[in-house]
């Protein structure tokens, strides 16, 4: 939707499909880099028998991020990838959390909600009654943990706390 507008608003007129616009562009203004870690606390994820899913609040279309996380991640075992761009509500509204959760088939209780966004992902989560974790690794920026909310700088440090 934003690319549509984007290059309409300016009298752009491509040859390319909304998907190949988004890839183009996606690819050439943030080459994607998977975060230190992550690819082993996934595994590790996986092998503990638990299951993981993502919501995006990116503005791409579904299919496109769904190829840019599974090029990034290829040996992820995610159940589910929402792109909000595909829906009538972004993240923090709670709906598109309870998509999520009817899409695992499990209750808020029964899920933990890492991200990054402290608006977003810890307040849209936790609205929804899902515990939310805030993951400050990929931020340059210094942030303030808010309300006693569980904050973690790395996957490694999430692993530990599971673990114990």
């Amino acid at each position: 939707m934003f690319t549509a507008y984007l290059y309409e608003s300016l009298g752009i007129k491509l040859s390319l499909t909304p998907d190949q616009i988004d890839r183009v562009f996606w690819d050439a203004a943030a080459p994607g880099v998977p975060t230190d870690g992550i690819e082993d606390f996934l595994d590790y994820l996986y092998c503990s028998g638990i299951r993981t899913g993502v919501i995006s609040n990116i503005s791409y279309a579904g299919k496109v991020v769904e190829e840019r996380i599974n090029g990034l991640l290829p040996h992820n075992h995610f159940g589910f990838i929402i792109a909000t761009s595909e829906y009538m509500y972004r993240k923090p509204n709670r709906r598109i959390f309870e998509l999520a959760l009817e899409k695992a088939e499990l209750k808020p209780e029964e899920v933990w909600y890492i991200g990054d966004s402290y608006e977003c992902d810890i307040v849209g989560a936790g609205n929804a009654g899902i515990f939310p974790i805030w993951y400050t690794g990929a931020s340059d920026m210094k942030q303030e943990a808010k309300g006693g909310v569980m904050k973690i700088g790395n996957w490694n440090e999430l692993r530990e706390l599971m673990e114990k």
